[in-house]
């Protein structure tokens, strides 16, 4: 395939064409050096175009810095799509099959502290496993230095419940897709911690989830890292009374890029969707938010709402907000809102004059406008963590 030929597939056929150009590569070690080289260059030219440079064309990519692609990047030994795997779980009644066969229940929740305990454990190798019954799942893709691509798909049994955790580490590019199908009535929990990484750790997550009848997925990203990090999250509402609660909050910091892509299909009446995101932005950081609400014609009676806020800390911070309603029913109810600016003078005043230092005041101004998101982290031990990484431990 030519590189031109990559540079026109959509993501989902880059992905596919990614597995071919990583076999190739593999298969290159056999080549005499003088052609290797120039083969393996290739290839990881033609990656990065069925990856990115294509899409950083389009208006999803708008506002998202991309220079770092053109560093030489070197691939990764293939992963043979599997993601490093660590199973959190109390009792011996839990296992993790393949889809295809019957699933035991995983029947107990460990606690968050043994959660994030295990991220200094062992991982497992698997790429595609499946839950029933109640589980804890953590993936912990690590970047190597270079290009590394990992994926995964996750299929919840009807009615079963879930907490999955993907916590990105090392230095490098890592590209990471996660697909996920839930079953009628399944529930879904997705949290994305990010607060240990370098300045050269480039974070790529795109998530697929497709949720039948009364299936619901929440969603929980924080980042405050230096590196550059885009979450990507495609929810299609397929089944009757659907449900998605997306989350999201960011302390970006100088040098730092976050950036989230949200898109949330509404394909079944009565189905219900939520997204709120909040940015602190400071000197130096860069923030991006592109949220898109799709309602189907048959999706009538469809709840949807949208709101993101960036407040820039300081002079030189960089925020962009791009909310987007695509409506084709009739009968439903669906906003959305956007605010980006600085403190407000009168609510530091207010604060100064009841005898609160300036810098502390700022501090609580700043705390209070995150809170919204970090309340509904449905763990205490996990909002602790989170407002402990935005620096407002209590």
């Amino acid at each position: 395939m030519k590189v031109a030929e990559a540079q026109a597939l959509s993501l989902e056929a880059g992905a596919a064409h990614l597995t071919q150009v990583l076999q190739a590569y593999a298969s290159a070690e056999g080549l005499p050096p003088s052609k290797r080289a120039a083969w393996q260059a290739y290839a990881r030219q033609a990656h990065l175009d069925a990856l990115f440079l294509d899409l950083k064309h389009k208006e999803d990519w708008k506002y998202t810095p991309l220079g770092f692609l053109r560093r030489p990047w070197k691939l990764s030994p293939p992963q043979e799509g599997k993601l490093p795997v660590d199973l959190v779980l109390r009792g011996s009644a839990a296992q993790l099959v393949p889809p295809s066969e019957d699933l035991p229940a995983l029947r107990s929740l460990p606690t968050p502290a043994s959660v994030w305990e295990a991220l200094l454990t062992p991982a497992a190798s698997l790429h595609h496993y499946a839950l029933s019954g109640e589980g804890h799942l953590l993936l912990a893709p690590q970047a190597t230095g270079d290009l590394s691509v990992q994926a995964a798909t996750l299929s919840v049994a009807s009615s079963a419940q879930a907490d999955l955790l993907i916590v990105p580490s090392g230095s490098g590019l890592l590209l990471i897709r996660l697909h996920l199908d839930a079953g009628a009535g399944a529930q879904v929990r997705l949290f994305l911690p990010a607060a240990a990484g370098s300045e050269e750790l480039f974070v790529y997550i795109l998530l697929t989830a497709q949720l039948a009848q009364e299936a619901q997925i929440e969603t929980y990203d924080f980042t405050a890292t230096p590196g550059w990090k885009r979450s990507e999250v495609r929810v299609r509402l397929a089944g009757l009374q659907a449900r998605a609660y997306l989350h999201g909050v960011a302390k970006v910091v100088q040098g730092a890029v976050v950036d989230h892509a949200i898109r949330v299909e509404h394909a079944a009446p009565h189905t219900e969707s939520n997204q709120l995101f909040k940015a602190l932005v400071y000197k130096g950081g860069h923030s991006a938010f592109q949220g898109r609400i799709f309602v189907h014609p048959e999706a009538q009676k469809t709840n949807a709402y949208q709101s993101h806020k960036a407040l820039l800390w300081e002079p030189g911070a960089v925020a962009y907000s791009r909310p987007q309603l695509e409506i084709f029913a009739d009968d439903v109810r669906c906003t959305h809102g956007v605010t980006t600016g600085f403190l407000q003078g009168e609510m530091l005043f207010y604060l100064q004059a009841r005898g609160v230092p300036y810098e502390e005041a700022r501090r609580l101004l700043a705390q209070g406008f995150l809170e919204e998101v970090l309340s509904r982290v449905p763990y205490e031990a996990l909002q602790a963590w989170a407002r402990e990484t935005m620096g407002f431990a209590r």
